[in-house]
Order: C-alpha cells, then sequence, then structure tokens
C-alpha cells in the first residue's frame, strides 16, 4: 500500500519542481505536448474517417459495438478543439523564443511579450493549512513581487492561511503556487501544505479560509524570518521567464482519483481510492496524450493488417 501511495501522488499531484531551471523545463515540455495532443487527435479523426467503411464492417460482423466508432471520433473532436488554445499558445512560446535568441534588442522583444499577455486580474488562489505570517507582524497580511528587469508578473498576497496571485496575466498559475508551497517547506523546515485550491474547488476554498480567520487565535501557524521571506522572494522572481512563457497556455486544472480495485470489474465491489483535490496538470495532460497515442496506434495497426472476421 505504501508503494501505492507514492505511485499516486508522484503521478497525481506533485509535479516535483526543484528549482526555477527545472520550472522552465516543465513549462517548456507543457508546451510540447499541447501541439502533440492536437496534432494526435486530427490524426485519429482524419483516419476514422477515411476508413470508416473499413471499422464499421470489422464492428458489425464481430462483438464490437458500432458506436464504439462514434465514441472514439467525439473523444478526438473533443480534444481537439480543448487543445487549439495550448497549441496556439505553444506557437507563440516558439516564436518569441526564437525571435529572443535572432533579436538584436531583446528587451524590446520581451516588452512586446509582456503586453502580448493582455490585461491583468485576479489568478490562482489556495489556502495553506498553516497561517503563513511574518516574524514581527504576526495577523498581517504580506505581499512578494514577482518581478524582474522585463517588468511585473504581479504578486503573492498571503493573508492567513490563504494565498493569492494578484495582478496576474490570463488567471495567474496554480503550479506557481504549488512551487512555492515546496519552497515554504524547505525555507522553514516545517511541514505545509496547500489542502484547498481555489482552481478546483472554489466553494470549499472560501469556507476553509473563512473558518481559519475566524479560528485565527488557535490556527497552526508558520512564521518566517525576514531573511526567509527574502530567499522566497529571490526564487519566485527567477521563474519570472518561465512564468510568461506559461501564460499563454492555458491553465487545465482538475481534481484526481486513484483507484485500486480489490475485487475487479464488472463486480467491483470493493476498492481502494485516493483523491486529490488538483492534479499537476503536465501529468494529466501527458497520460491524456499517451492514451490517445495508443488508441491511433491500433488503428493505424488495423489498417496495416486488417483482423480476420466471419464474413470477410
Amino acid at each position: 500500500m505504501a508503494s501505492n501511495s507514492v505511485i499516486s501522488t508522484a503521478a497525481l499531484r506533485e509535479p516535483g519542481v526543484s528549482d526555477p531551471k527545472h520550472y522552465a523545463r516543465r513549462v517548456t515540455w507543457l508546451a510540447i505536448v499541447h501541439p502533440l495532443l492536437l496534432v494526435c487527435s486530427l490524426a485519429g479523426i482524419v483516419l476514422l474517417v477515411w476508413r470508416g467503411e473499413l471499422f464499421v464492417t470489422l464492428a458489425q460482423r464481430s462483438n464490437v459495438e458500432t458506436l464504439t466508432i462514434a465514441f472514439f471520433l467525439v473523444f478526438f473532436t473533443y480534444f481537439t478543439f480543448a487543445t487549439v488554445p495550448g497549441a496556439v499558445g505553444a506557437v507563440r512560446i516558439g516564436w518569441f523564443r526564437l525571435r529572443l535568441r535572432t533579436a538584436r534588442d531583446p528587451a524590446r522583444v520581451e516588452a512586446k511579450r509582456l503586453a502580448a499577455l493582455g490585461k491583468r486580474g485576479l489568478g490562482a488562489a489556495a489556502a495553506f493549512d498553516k497561517v503563513v505570517e511574518l516574524e514581527g507582524h504576526a495577523g498581517q497580511p504580506w505581499e512578494l513581487e514577482i518581478q524582474d528587469a522585463v517588468g511585473s508578473l504581479g504578486r503573492l498576497r498571503f493573508d492567513g492561511v490563504g494565498v493569492t496571485h494578484v495582478d496576474a496575466f490570463r488567471g495567474g498559475s496554480s503550479s506557481l503556487l504549488g512551487y512555492v508551497e515546496r519552497k515554504l517547506r524547505e525555507l522553514s523546515g516545517e511541514p505545509v501544505a496547500i489542502v484547498q485550491w481555489a482552481s478546483t474547488g472554489g466553494e470549499e476554498h472560501l469556507q476553509y479560509v473563512a473558518m481559519a480567520r475566524a479560528l485565527a487565535a488557535t490556527w497552526p501557524k508558520l512564521t518566517l524570518t525576514a531573511d526567509q521571506r527574502e530567499l522566497l522572494a529571490r526564487e519566485v522572481c527567477e521563474l519570472c521567464g518561465a512564468l510568461r512563457d506559461e501564460a499563454f497556455l492555458p491553465d487545465w486544472e482538475f481534481g484526481g482519483e486513484h483507484k485500486l480495485p480489490i475485487i475487479p470489474e464488472p463486480l467491483g465491489i470493493i476498492s481502494l481510492s485516493r483523491t486529490e483535490k488538483r492534479v499537476d496538470p503536465l501529468s494529466s495532460m501527458t497520460a491524456a496524450l499517451v492514451i490517445i497515442v495508443i488508441v491511433v496506434g491500433l488503428i493505424c495497426y488495423f489498417l496495416a493488417r486488417p483482423p480476420w472476421v466471419p464474413g470477410r
């Protein structure tokens, strides 16, 4: 059971981002997965439409339900439309990176990239299991500026158990808050975790923050020193380049459930399950890509080597 817990945590919840360079690589992989999902989904649609008669014949003369073909068409169509914004964002990321490498005035290109992100607004929000406060400023909200030489990407506002990305582009990033959670543990040496995400449980998040505010006098606290605050601010500011790229991509946020059946289907009477309030987007999208690649691969296999069925 311990190994199952480790697998589910690694696959569903923890992105495992250890430093700014790792965060940037993760954004790059996200930018790769989005267009791959689009291309593979389009390939699945084209193959099913092109050889639809063959697959319908195979389904009708075997024990396979014909509606399975319609299901896969809907499945591919859904991912095609869902991944178009991400694919466009990935192209824009690649375009700006190319321009930055070849430009005579990189600062001008950076300014254009920042302007292309659009208007600012309220970003991602989450709540910790502890009140995160500064030494000597108990009970007072505080902020971290997310800024480098190019410009500001907003601020992280800590207020009680809550943390919010304010003045963010395109809704901010929940992955940024997950990175802050990890850094708080490393800097303080104390256990602290995000227990509510506004992206996947808005109402529960608000209820939790209100309850923690009402019980502030007895709620557990994590107190940061001035030096720890400065270190955290430095770590966050080093993410600015990756955050500007990430803002071009849609922020897919889902909850997740990992199930281990004790009595297998079709009975499925007893099963063990573990739920996560937020699934790592890279893990979920990569899993979707793997499934689509497998399905498209099977379609290609059946086209190359059609199975024998009665009546053919």
